[in-house]
C-alpha cells in the first residue's frame, strides 16, 4: 500500500488542500474518521511545551484522556484527574501489544519526581510502577517491551554515579550524589533504563553525556530512540537503536543528514519509520513529518548496497509527508516546517502509526501561528507564536488530515496512541558475556578505520600535504596497505587509536572551569594500534560513554568520533568500519577473512596483552618479521615508535590511578587527566613565555601564567583559545553585522582549534609541519604558516620552533596535542578533591524563577538559543560568535534548565560584577570582553543588572 502511494508521489500526482484543515478550530465538527479506534492522549498546559533539549518539563493541569472513537464528537474521559486534581501533569502514554493497557508518566501535585504508571482499560484500575533503584530521579517516556518489561528514560543515572566515585572523580561523595547535566549544563541528563512490570530489576542500559529520548520498540525487539548527539561542534538528535539489555547500541539514521533533530521515531507496519524533523529549540518540538527508509539508507543521501533506486521518489532516505498532503505548496514553505522561524504550513509532532492495514497515522498538528515580535535590535518582525496542537488522523492513502481532538486555548494535545492490538515484536534473549573478556570491559573489533563510503571522514578531507591513502577503484587499497615491503605499507597514515571517556558535568559546574570550547571534559583511558589493514581490536571500559579516534604517527587525531559509544560488560562489538555506511552489520561479516588485529590477537606467540589499552602510543613492527618468516624474505622492519611521558616534568602527574599505572596500564584503574593550569601552562611558562608574554607579544600571543581577571584563567589559555581583535587601517576594531542583525567584532582565528590538533596553528608551529590550520588571514600580527618560509606577514622573521634554544620535547608535544584533541577545556576533572569547581552553590532557584528568569527571557533568550549543526558538518544554524566559543548559555524557558545553565555563568560570588553573567552583557562590543550588540544589553546602572547582582549576593527575595 505504501509503495503505491510513493509511486504516485514520484509521478507528481497533485491533490487538493488537505481535507478538514478549515475546520481545525471548530469544536463542533462531528466528522467521523472511517474505521474508528479508541485512542488515548494527553492534554497539557502550554507552559509544559518544551524543546528536544528539554527531557523533563512539568506543567500544572496535565492529564491522560481516553476517547472511545477517533472522532471530534466522541466523549472523552479523564483517566488521571482524581490523582492530579488539576495540579499535576501527565505525558507520553504507550499501549500494550494486546491494546488493553496504557503505560504513561505522571507527576502528582505532591510528588517530588515523575513516575511510571499503568492503566488497565479492562479492569479500569491504575497503579504506579516504582523503579526499585536506590537513586532517585524522574522516570518518563515509557514503552512496553515484548517480554512485559518497560523501557523508559530517567535522570537517576545510578550506574554512572557509582562509576564516577569508583574512578575517583567524585572523591568523598556518596555514589548517588553525583548528578550530571547535559552538554549545555542545563538539565539533568536522561538515559535509557529498563525494569520489570512490577518495578523490580530497574537498571540503566545507555550511557550518554546528553539526553536519550523517545524510546519505542521495533518489530525486531530492538529499542529505537532519539539521542542528543553532542560531541564538540556536533549538536543534533539522531535516531539510534539498542537491545533491551543495552548491547548492540548503533546509530540508525540521520547522523549526517540536513535538518538537525529527528524526534519521536516510530516503526510503520511496512517497515519504514515515521519521525518529526525539527530544530533543537524554538518550535516546541514541532516540525515536519518524515517517512524514513532506514533499512536501505543510513542518511538522506547514503544508500546501502541493496537500496532500490528512487524508493522514496528522490533516491533519498526520507520523504516529507506534507509534500503528499500539499504537493502544490512552494518548497520554501515545505522546508520551513523543518527549521526555525514561521512555518506557513504549521507543524506536526508525535506520529503514531495504526497497525490495522489502513495506512493511517495519529498525529498532533498545529496550524501556523504567526505573531508580532522583535529582532535582536528591537526591529518589528513576525515570529511563530504559541502552537495550538490538536489531535488529527492522517490518511496516507486518501492524502487527508482530519481533526479528532480540537484545539483548546491555554492547552495543547499530544502523544496520541491507538488502543488496538498490534503484532508483538520478537523477544531478544539477554546476551551472554564473553568469558574471555576481562571483568569490567567490553571488546571492540573494527574491521577498518579507512573509508568504505564516500563521506571522506577518514580520507583526503583529513589529510595534510604529503599524506595519502592509496585507493583502488575508489576504495582504500587495503591489499597494499597490509603488505610489508610496499610503499603503501611504509607510508600508511593511520598508526594508533586513542580511547577517551566522557566525564559527566555536575550541576552548577563553573563555566570558567570548562573554558572557551564546545567540548565537555574528557579523560584518556588508553592507546592501541591500528593495524596496516586499518583494523582494531581493543578492550574498552564497560558501561561508559567513550570516544575512539584514529591517530597519526605523532599521536595526533585525524578527526574526533562523532558519537559517544558504549559496550556492556563482556560484550563483543563488531563494526565494518569507523567511517562507513551505518547500514553495516554489527556481527562478524559472514565468510570474511580474519582482520590483522584478530589474527594478531589469536597468535599464541604474541603479547598476551595485545588487546589491552596502553598508557602511551607504542609501535613495534610485527608484520614484517612475520612476513619474512612465512615467505623466506628479508624485508627491513620499520622503525619502532614510542611516545611516552618520560620527558615530562610537571606536577601533579597527568597519570591518575594506583602506582602500578606507571608500569602496568589498566584502563579500568588508570587514566590521563589533563588540566591546563597544572599540565600545559607550566610548559608554556618554561619554554614559551620568554618570547610570548605581555611585553613582547611575539606572534600576537601572551603565553604567560598571569591570571586574567575577567575569566580567572591564565593569559596563556585565553591567548591560545580566543583570537586577537582585528583592526582596520585606522587602528579601530573591524565590526560586522551578522545575519541576525547582531554587531560582531572581527577576530583572528585562534591558535588552537578545540578537538583538532592537526587543524591548530599551534601544533603546526611546534612540529614545524604544515597540517590543516590553513594560512592566517590576519593583517595585524606576524603569524607565520609552518613550512620554512623566511619571512612572514609584515616582514617579521620566521622562527623555527624546533631550533629555538629550548624546544619542546616529544613528551611535551604529546600532552599539548592530547589537551587540544580532547577538547581544549581548562579542567578535565570537575572536583578539586571533593570540592566542586563552582562558585554558585548558594544560588536560589525559587528567586531565580520569580525575579531573574523573566529578565533573561526578555533580554537574552532571543539570541541564546539551542543551536545545532545541520547534518554533522560542524556548521551552526545559529549566529556565529567569533568573540568566544559557540553559544553555550542556552535559555529555553524551562525554569530548572535555565537555572542550571545560569548558575554556571556565576563565576565570582565575592565580586558579582566579575561573574560572566554580568560581565559580558554589561559591555559594549568594543570593550573587553565584548558582547554582540551596538550597546550593552544590561548596562551596569540598570535596574535589571542590579536585580541579577542582588540574586548573586543572596540579598534578593521574591517579595
Amino acid at each position: 500500500m505504501f509503495s503505491q502511494v510513493l509511486s504516485k508521489i514520484a509521478f507528481g500526482v497533485a491533490v487538493g488542500m488537505v481535507a478538514g484543515l478549515s475546520a481545525c478550530n471548530s469544536s463542533s465538527d462531528s466528522v467521523a474518521v472511517e474505521g474508528n479506534v479508541d485512542i488515548a492522549y494527553v492534554k497539557r498546559p502550554v507552559t509544559a511545551l518544551g524543546n528536544p533539549t528539554d527531557a523533563v518539563t512539568t506543567g500544572q493541569g496535565g492529564d491522560l484522556y481516553l476517547r472511545e472513537k477517533s472522532s471530534p464528537s466522541a466523549a472523552e474521559t479523564n483517566l488521571t484527574g482524581s490523582y492530579t486534581q488539576g495540579q499535576g501533569d501527565v505525558t507520553h502514554p504507550d499501549v500494550s501489544f494486546d491494546g488493553k493497557k496504557i503505560v504513561f508518566a505522571m507527576r502528582g501535585p505532591n510528588d517530588a519526581n515523575w513516575g511510571i504508571w499503568e492503566y488497565d482499560t479492562v479492569g479500569r484500575t491504575m497503579q504506579r510502577i516504582a523503579c526499585d533503584a536506590a537513586a532517585q530521579g524522574d522516570d518518563t517516556e515509557p514503552a512496553y517491551l515484548p517480554d512485559g518489561r518497560i523501557v523508559f528514560i530517567s535522570n537517576r543515572q545510578e550506574t554512572t554515579k557509582g562509576q564516577m566515585q569508583a574512578q575517583g572523580i567524585a572523591q568523598g561523595l556518596s555514589p548517588t550524589s553525583y548528578t550530571y547535566v547535559d552538554e549545555y549544563e542545563r538539565e539533568q541528563t536522561t538515559v535509557l533504563h529498563v525494569m520489570n512490570s512490577d518495578g523490580s530489576n530497574c537498571r540503566q542500559i545507555s550511557f550518554d553525556q546528553s539526553h536519550d529520548r523517545n524510546p519505542t520498540v521495533l518489530s525486531t525487539g530492538e529499542v529505537l530512540y532519539s539521542r542528543w548527539d553532542h560531541v564538540g561542534g556536533r549538536n543534533q538528535f539522531t535516531v539510534f537503536k539498542v537491545n533491551p539489555d543495552g548491547t548492540n547500541l548503533f546509530v540508525v539514521y540521520g547522523a549526517h543528514s540536513p535538518g538537525n533533530s529527528y524526534m519521536q521515531p516510530r516503526e510503520m507496519p511496512d517497515g519504514h519509520l515515521i519521525a518529526t524533523l525539527m530544530p533543537l529549540s524554538r518550535t516546541r518540538e514541532g516540525g515536519s513529518l518524515e517517512i524514513i527508509d532506514y533499512k536501505n539508507y543510513s542518511d538522506i543521501d547514503q544508500p546501502g548496497s541493496s537500496a532500490p533506486a528512487n524508493q522514496l521518489g528522490q533516491n533519498a532516505g526520507q520523504f516529507q509527508v506534507s509534500r503528499l498532503l500539499l504537493p502544490g505548496a512552494p518548497a520554501p514553505q515545505q522546508d520551513a516546517m523543518r527549521d526555525r522561524g514561521v512555518s506557513p504550513l504549521g507543524r506536526y509532532r508525535d506520529p503514531y502509526p495504526l497497525w490495522d492495514g489502513t495506512n493511517r497515522v495519529l498525529v498532533a498538528y498545529t496550524p501556523s501561528q504567526p505573531t508580532p515580535g522583535t529582532d535582536a535590535l528591537g526591529n518589528p518582525i513576525t515570529v511563530e507564536g504559541t502552537p495550538r496542537y490538536g489531535i488529527f488522523m492522517l490518511d496516507l492513502n486518501a492524502k487527508t488530515l482530519r481533526p479528532v481532538v480540537p484545539q483548546q486555548d491555554g492547552f495543547y494535545y499530544a502523544n496520541p496512541v491507538a488502543l488496538q492490538a498490534r503484532p508483538k515484536p520478537a523477544v531478544i534473549a539477554p546476551y551472554t558475556p564473553d568469558p574471555s573478556i576481562p571483568a569490567g570491559f567490553g571488546l571492540f573489533d573494527v574491521h577498518t578505520v579507512y573509508d568504505t563510503d564516500d563521506k571522506q571522514r577518514m580520507g583526503d578531507a583529513v589529510l595534510a600535504s604529503g599524506e595519502s591513502i592509496p585507493r583502488v577503484a575508489g576504495q582504500p587499497d587495503i591489499t597494499n596497505l597490509m603488505t610489508p615491503g610496499t610503499p603503501q605499507y611504509a607510508n600508511r597514515v593511520a598508526r594508533f587509536f586513542r580511547i577517551t571517556r566522557a566525564v559527566p558535568t555536575p550541576s552548577g559546574m563553573n563555566r570558567n572551569a570548562l573554558g572557551e570550547t564546545e567540548f565537555e571534559m574528557q579523560q584518556i583511558v588508553g592507546y592501541g594500534l591500528v593495524e596496516p589493514d586499518g583494523s582494531i581490536r581493543t578492550h574498552v571500559p564497560a558501561d561508559t560513554a567513550i570516544n575512539i579516534t584514529v591517530l597519526d604517527s605523532n599521536a595526533r587525531q585525524f578527526t574526533e568520533h562523532t558519537h559517544w559509544i558504549q559496550a556492556r560488560e563482556g560484550e563483543r562489538r563488531f563494526c565494518k568500519g569507523c567511517h562507513s555506511s551505518r547500514l553495516t552489520t554489527t556481527n562478524p561479516i559472514p565468510g570474511a577473512a580474519a582482520t590483522m588485529a584478530e589474527t594478531r590477537a589469536a597468535d599464541p606467540t604474541n603479547n598476551p596483552n595485545y588487546s589491552n589499552l596502553a598508557g602511551s602510543p607504542s609501535y613495534t613492527d610485527y608484520w614484517t618479521p612475520f612476513n619474512n618468516s612465512q615467505n623466506g624474505t628479508s624485508i627491513p622492519a620499520q622503525a619502532p615508535i614510542s611516545i611516552t611521558y618520560s620527558g615530562l616534568s610537571v606536577s601533579p602527574s597527568p597519570v591518575k590511578g594506583p602506582p602500578s599505572c606507571a608500569t602496568t596500564w589498566s584502563a579500568k584503574d588508570c587514566s590521563i587527566v589533563i588540566n591546563f593550569p597544572d599540565h600545559i601552562q607550566p610548559i608554556l611558562t618554561a619554554k614559551c613565555a620568554s618570547c610570548h608574554d605581555a611585553t613582547t607579544f611575539a606572534g600576537g600571543l601572551d603565553l604567560s601564567a598571569t591570571m586574567s581577571g575577567e575569566f580567572a584563567r591564565t593569559m596563556g589559555y585565553q591567548s591560545l583559545m580566543v583570537g586577537n581583535v582585528l583592526l582596520d587601517a585606522s587602528g579601530q576594531p573591524i565590526i560586522t553585522v551578522n545575519e541576525d542583525g547582531e554587531f560582531m567584532i572581527a577576530r583572528e582565528v585562534p591558535s588552537v582549534t578545540p578537538g583538532n590538533a592537526r587543524g591548530s596553528r599551534l601544533i603546526e608551529r611546534l612540529f614545524e609541519q604544515p597540517l590543516l590550520a590553513g594560512a592566517s588571514t590576519t593583517t595585524q600580527r606576524a603569524f607565520c604558516r609552518a613550512g620554512g618560509q623566511s619571512t612572514c606577514v609584515n616582514g617579521a622573521t620566521y622562527q623555527d620552533h624546533t631550533a629555538i634554544p629550548s624546544p619542546l620535547n616529544a613528551s611535551e608535544k604529546r600532552i599539548i596535542t592530547e589537551w587540544i584533541d580532547i577538547g581544549g577545556t581548562y579542567f578535565n576533572d570537575p572536583y578539586n578533591g571533593s570540592t566542586l569547581r563552582s562558585a554558585a552553590a548558594q544560588l536560589s532557584e525559587s528567586v531565580f524563577a520569580c525575579k531573574v528568569q523573566p529578565i533573561l527571557q526578555a533580554n537574552c533568550a532571543s539570541c541564546h538559543q539551542a543551536f545545532g549543526v545541520n547534518g554533522g558538518n560542524g556548521s551552526s544554524s545559529g549566529p556565529a560568535n567569533p568573540n568566544f566559543a559557540a553559544n553555550r548559555f542556552v535559555l529555553t524557558g524551562n525554569t530548572p534548565a535555565d537555572f542550571g545553565v545560569t548558575a554556571t555563568m556565576v563565576t565570582d560570588i565575592a565580586a558579582p560584577d566579575n561573574s560572566l553573567l554580568l560581565l559580558r552583557p554589561s559591555r559594549a562590543i568594543t570593550d573587553t570582553p565584548p558582547h554582540p550588540g551596538a550597546v550593552p544589553v544590561l548596562p551596569a546602572a540598570s535596574a535589571d543588572y542590579s536585580t541579577i547582582r542582588a540574586w548573586i549576593t543572596g540579598t534578593l527575595t521574591c517579595q
